[in-house]
């Protein structure tokens, strides 16, 4: 660290040790005596006989304080006094002369010189002089730096005046949705009081915010502040982007939100060839109420069913339990070897069909959600054994990659209905394919660092554009009356839930690939 009170230069901030001082005088003896003394003082000196040498020596190495004498040959002390002053006003330049008139004097007060001294000068009142000069050259540069700072600060201000000013009476003044404003990289500059409200932050602190601190990453696209990016940069065909999204707030809680973003170009005043782009977020919360009345409605279907399943269920195991129970002293009580094996036959379906029976109720019972470590190749073995006693994996080709030591901290039954629902949409995504081969289904467990990661891809039609964005919508879904449109939401709110999350790449007449990551476990 620099000793306490050492000049720094005013506009670096860099320290100046030492100071450099330029001496002007055609004596050479005074001159090295002038130059010796304030050598001493810890100056740094150059030396010049004659106006034309210190102009040379000015231009190649500017000095902080120019010490000159008034008569020289050729040019005099004040020339040089124009000389500097034309390069740099801030140098203060001290008149030394023999001549003690008081026209000099006036002389060189009227072209604005720092000070006047006459020969001899004392070496006291020279260094005493020189520090004056340094502390005022060093306030002159500290305020012209301070005037140029409020100068460019208020330039700014200026601009962005005028160009929210424009944004605002277009956007602000027409709309009732919250509204977001980005620059080129994805830092928020302005945003409607809605918009603010909802995010719960103050203003000051929303702004310079980057739009991945906003919003959490898209399942399917990605990052925010990259879709933000590549819309200023012009990348995106239509300008434009809709979709879900999911608003951080500042208490902590996370709003299902549907935004769209458009790139919005305005005048740019500094070069009006180049216009200024930005980003425009319109932000929609609340879902209509004939929307959220036909989704109560449907909700309201599904239990009815899911009441009249679990019923029908119970019925049925209720059935099965003595039918379970004859079969096994028909086995018992018979001696025909081909009669016991055919009952054999009969009681192992009866107890698939239990087993199914009994996957219908779990989840219609109540449960505690205990979540621990769950080991995630256990789950997705059961799974596929269970399709393939349905039936579903038939004509499908399936690939294994399964590392059988990957512990997960969630809930078992949790785990398995992310994984069910993964895998039924990875089979429905396969063509039916007239009886002949349907495709091919991988499933994967890795290790990625701090998480678990399940991969299940398919080879099937892909996700149209259209649809990708609304895929993780409750209640939407591309299966008519097959489908409930709520698989995809479920667990990705459970992989949330979790502190895991999700992500989506699909290509159409190509396949999809669901990754799902969630913790390990670290008992």
């Amino acid at each position: 660290m620099p000793p306490p009170g050492e000049p720094r230069d005013a506009v670096t901030g860099k320290v100046q040790r030492p100071n450099r001082i330029l001496l002007v005088e055609d004596d050479e003896l005074v001159s090295s005596a002038l130059r010796m003394a304030l050598v001493r003082c810890g100056y740094t000196v150059a030396a010049a006989a004659n106006v034309e040498q210190a102009v040379a020596l000015f231009d190649q190495h500017p000095a902080d304080v120019v010490v000159t004498d008034l008569i020289l040959p050729g040019r005099s002390g004040l020339d040089l006094l124009h000389e500097v002053d034309t390069r740099d006003p801030t140098v203060p330049v001290i008149i030394v002369t023999a001549d003690d008139s008081v026209e000099a004097a006036a002389a060189a007060v009227r072209e604005q010189a720092f000070d006047y001294l006459t020969k001899p000068v004392s070496r006291d009142e020279l260094r005493a002089t020189i520090a004056r000069a340094l502390e005022v050259r060093r306030a002159n540069l500290r305020e012209i730096q301070a005037q140029r700072r409020l100068q460019e600060e208020n330039r700014q201000l200026s601009a962005r005046a005028q160009h929210m000013a424009r944004l605002l009476s277009v956007l602000f003044d027409r709309s009732r949705e919250g509204i977001l404003v980005f620059d080129g990289g994805g830092r928020l500059i302005n945003a409607s009081d809605s918009f603010i409200g909802l995010a719960g932050t103050p203003m000051d602190e929303l702004l310079g915010t980057d739009a991945d601190t906003l919003f959490e990453p898209d399942p399917v696209g990605g990052r925010f502040h990259e879709r933000v990016v590549s819309l200023a940069r012009g990348a995106a065909e239509q300008g434009h982007w809709r979709g879900q999204a999911t608003l951080r707030t500042g208490a902590g809680t996370r709003l299902p939100v549907i935004l769209t973003l458009s790139l919005c170009e305005v005048e740019n005043t500094d070069d009006p060839g180049t216009p200024i782009r930005y980003v425009v977020g319109l932000l929609h919360y609340d879902a209509s109420h004939e929307q959220t009345q036909q989704h109560l409605q449907r909700a309201d279907r599904l239990a009815t069913m899911a009441v009249l399943a679990g019923s029908a269920a119970h019925e049925i195991k209720n059935d099965l339990g003595p039918l379970l129970g004859y079969l096994a002293m028909i086995e018992r009580s018979h001696d025909d070897e081909g009669l016991v094996r055919m009952v054999r036959h009969m009681r192992e379906s009866v107890r698939r069909v239990q087993d199914q029976v009994e996957q219908i109720l779990a989840p219609l019972r109540p449960r505690v959600v205990a979540r621990g470590p769950v080991v995630l190749a256990e789950s997705i073995q059961h799974i596929l054994e269970m399709l393939r006693r349905a039936g579903r994996m038939r004509r499908v080709t399936l690939a294994e990659d399964i590392d059988e030591l990957v512990v997960v901290y969630a809930d078992k039954d949790e785990v398995h209905q992310i994984a069910m629902n993964l895998l039924l949409n990875a089979l429905d995504a396969l063509p039916d394919a007239e009886g002949g081969h349907r495709g091919r289904v991988f499933v994967g467990v890795f290790k990625d660092r701090a998480y678990g990661r399940l991969v299940v891809q398919d080879t099937g039609c892909g996700i149209p554009p259209e649809v990708r964005q609304r895929i993780f919508e409750p209640f939407f879904t591309t299966k008519g009356d097959a489908g409930t449109g709520l698989g995809l939401p479920v667990i990705h709110a459970i992989a949330r839930s979790l502190g895991g999350r999700i992500r989506v790449e699909t290509a159409l007449e190509t396949g999809t690939k669901f990754e799902v990551l969630l913790p390990l476990y670290r008992g």
